[in-house]
């Protein structure tokens, strides 16, 4: 099994470090093993294997929460949600900091993307602070930070993905994530208020309750979308499908019929970002049909499990030894990647302690995501630090206190299991 191994993720990762696309080392990395191993792998394993992949109709719901994110983020979402945050708090030390985090706690509220809510929320933010005298890389790394809780406040597409590979509720998924979304940004307002003050970065003027309520009545439509998704999914209304072709038709309504900042030409755009956007994922997810089953036939899962077993029963322990994993796995290889070939490996175990995959599931993603904000992957990085046209290594080094309060965040969600699990509770049981 060794050799299988090696062969197997020593090609991923060579290919990964030579800059091939994620479905295309993946897929050089199960012929490698199929050429190395045969007849391990029968040619119609090899011939079904990228179909089965994609045999599911609920991973239509990856395409239509993409398609929301980019209807109203061209629709005028963006600037309303900014102006909502910049009159909550925009009038504390360190204001325009602050705003960046709020913005994107409500910006992943509909796009479900961390890459979305950077580009969107940073093309704003980062010259507005540079201008307001904060260092690019500081700017950068804020937006960088909080483009994170995008993924898990839902809808969030990272666990669309893993509820679809885990077999387990999305409705469940979503209620679990809402907590500890508020928890980033939360920890993330702290990290961004001490920094604050100690390099005393400048606080905008109080804009006035009138302006507050103005902003709030201006962006209620937009704030409505999860709360569109979540009932619809916790009622039992319909699929996690279904639910995103509602958002979707929602997004047009609102962008085009009441904010009126979305055109026929913008829509078009819109549609094919959002097509290209899902594309990269599902391709992922149809060359893993075959990875899967490759992993699956070495029984790699059930040794794990046995190892795991053997180390320990507990629950909290398995759960933390799978963060960890997750966290170093998340700085070589893009969070999807890691939600189709190394989750399922983890799923025999998480089922034989007892772990609830609701718990696992938010742990997880948010364990992977980490991975977008630390090098030598880090995609979230590269692209705010192009946004801020800052250094990279600078913009590392302010990324550290959001890194730490993060990691701090995902330890509380290992040994509290209340906070990923009362909501559900309380709303499905």
């Amino acid at each position: 099994m060794i050799a299988e191994l090696a062969v197997l993720f020593g090609v991923l990762l060579a290919g990964l470090a030579l800059g091939l696309p994620v479905f295309l080392a993946m897929a050089a990395s199960a012929a490698a093993y199929t050429i190395a191993f045969w007849p391990k792998v029968p040619e119609a394993v090899v011939a079904q294997g990228f179909v089965q992949g994609l045999d599911s109709y609920n991973f239509t719901a990856i395409l239509f929460f993409f398609l929301v994110g980019e209807i109203m983020n061209a629709g005028g979402i963006s600037e309303r949600l900014l102006r909502l945050a910049r009159a909550c708090i925009g009038h504390i030390k360190g204001g325009l900091s602050h705003v960046n985090i709020l913005a994107s706690m409500v910006f992943a509220g509909v796009s479900g993307s961390a890459a979305a809510d950077a580009a969107a929320i940073g093309s704003v933010m980062i010259p507005a602070m540079k201008r307001e005298g904060y260092p690019a890389a500081y700017a950068a790394a804020v937006t960088a930070a909080s483009a994170t809780i995008g993924p898990i406040i839902p809808p969030s597409i990272p666990l669309v993905v893993f509820g679809l590979f885990a077999l387990t509720s999305v409705g469940k998924l979503f209620l679990g994530g809402i907590i500890p979304g508020l928890l980033m940004g939360l920890f993330l307002l702290v990290a961004s208020y001490v920094i604050s003050r100690r390099r005393n970065y400048p606080a905008g003027a109080w804009a006035g309750q009138g302006e507050l309520w103005a902003a709030l009545r201006a962006s209620l439509l937009a704030l409505l979308m999860p709360v569109l998704v979540v009932v619809g999914l916790i009622g039992g209304v319909a699929s996690v499908t279904e639910i995103g072709a509602v958002a979707c038709i929602y997004a047009i309504a609102v962008s085009v019929f009441v904010y009126r900042q979305l055109d026929l030409p913008g829509l078009w755009r819109a549609f094919g970002k959002a097509g290209i956007d899902a594309a990269k994922v599902l391709a992922i997810i149809s060359v893993a049909g075959l990875y899967i089953w490759i992993v699956g036939n070495m029984g790699l899962a059930r040794v794990l499990a046995g190892w795991i077993g053997d180390l320990s029963g507990d629950p909290m322990l398995v759960l933390a030894l799978f963060a960890a994993a997750l966290l170093i796995a998340g700085t070589v290889l893009e969070p999807v990647t890691i939600l189709v070939v190394l989750v399922p490996l983890m799923i025999p175990t998480a089922n034989a302690v007892g772990l609830d995959l609701t718990q696992f599931g938010v742990v997880a993603v948010l364990a992977t995501l980490l991975g977008l904000i630390t090098p030598p992957v880090g995609f979230l990085i590269y692209l705010t630090a192009a946004q801020a046209e800052a250094d990279v290594y600078s913009e590392v080094r302010e990324l550290l206190p959001f890194i730490a309060a993060l990691v701090l965040l995902l330890a509380a969600l290992v040994v509290v299991p209340g906070l990923t699990l009362w909501l559900p509770a309380l709303l499905i049981g």
